[in-house]
């Protein structure tokens, strides 16, 4: 459910009319990149599709309802969605529930319930810049049932004067597919951005992601060398929600971000709560769920 308030507010020259906004006014405290990356751990998702997978992040909560920023690319051309918690539980997604952002902006929100309690992304408004730390949280394809969410540190390499479907971001993170939608954090573990674009993207593939032209495709391709990759602000969300009819409650920050802390230094071996073993025993935690459910709707007809 989408509930509908307005509370005007000013962030770094933003007016933000399209949410319920949390501001965080004390200035933002350096952190380890460790530290950033537990934060990152608990709120982004695996979306799971019939057809393949892409990433998430938590930005919002409404009773037992959370509400998931990704990549509309993720989500428009399948079906049967389910969205994977850190906990590695699985939750149903109500296709009739996904809302994209408008002017063919590659962003849409998705949600799930549960009674569980699960943290919520920090989001930042502040002006990012070139050479600029990030870091990027996703779960990339793997082969044989297992996954594991990758994080990557990089830097801001550039920002495009005009975005092309609201890619706008490019920075040197190593990214894999099945990362689409995941969050860019910056050095205060805030999220900047929405991971979409990434690798060898070569003209046909953007073409057929984001329904672009042949000529635009060829275009923004050219943009991305291999190794670069390419976001979305979350400042761009915060302006077009409203369009959607999308209002959501959101802790935002809109302070520089600080001097980095201790560096992250990715281990050699994966954290086990960062690994999915076998995603067929995952995906059954939310079977049990639609049986319940199903029960409850022939008892009740509803």
């Amino acid at each position: 459910m989408y509930f509908h308030r307005e509370l005007p507010g000013i962030l770094t020259g933003l007016a933000i009319t399209s949410a319920l906004v949390v501001t965080l006014p004390q200035a933002a405290n350096a952190l380890s990149g460790s530290e950033i990356n537990n934060i990152a751990r608990e709120v982004t998702v695996l979306i799971y599709g019939d057809n393949g997978h892409g990433s998430g992040v938590i930005i919002a909560q409404n009773g037992d309802t959370y509400y998931v920023l990704t990549n509309y690319h993720v989500v428009v051309n399948q079906s049967d969605h389910k969205i994977i918690t850190a906990d590695q539980q699985a939750h149903p997604v109500n296709s009739d529930a996904i809302r994209a952002l408008p002017n063919g902006v590659d962003l849409a929100i998705v949600e799930f319930t549960s009674d569980n309690e699960y943290p919520i992304a920090k989001l930042s408004t502040a002006q990012s810049q070139e050479g600029q730390e990030v870091f990027v949280s996703g779960w990339p394809t793997a082969s044989l049932g297992q996954l594991t969410r990758q994080f990557s540190g990089g830097g801001i390499s550039a920002i495009l004067p005009q975005p092309v479907r609201g890619y706008q971001i490019a920075y040197t993170n190593v990214t894999r597919p099945g990362m689409s939608g995941g969050p860019v954090f910056d050095t205060a573990g805030r999220v900047v951005a929405i991971h979409g674009l990434g690798g060898v993207a070569d003209s046909n593939r953007i073409a057929n992601v984001l329904s672009l032209p042949e000529q635009d495709a060829g275009a923004l391709a050219s943009l991305i060398p291999s190794g670069f990759n390419y976001s979305i602000p979350i400042t761009t969300y915060l302006q077009l929600a409203p369009q959607a009819g999308i209002y959501l409650n959101v802790q935002v920050d809109n302070t520089p971000p600080p001097e980095m802390g201790t560096p992250f230094v990715a281990s050699t071996e994966p954290d086990p709560r960062d690994t999915i073993t076998d995603i067929s025993t995952v995906l059954s935690t939310v079977d049990q769920g639609v049986n319940v459910l199903r029960n409850v709707c022939g008892f009740f007809r509803c």
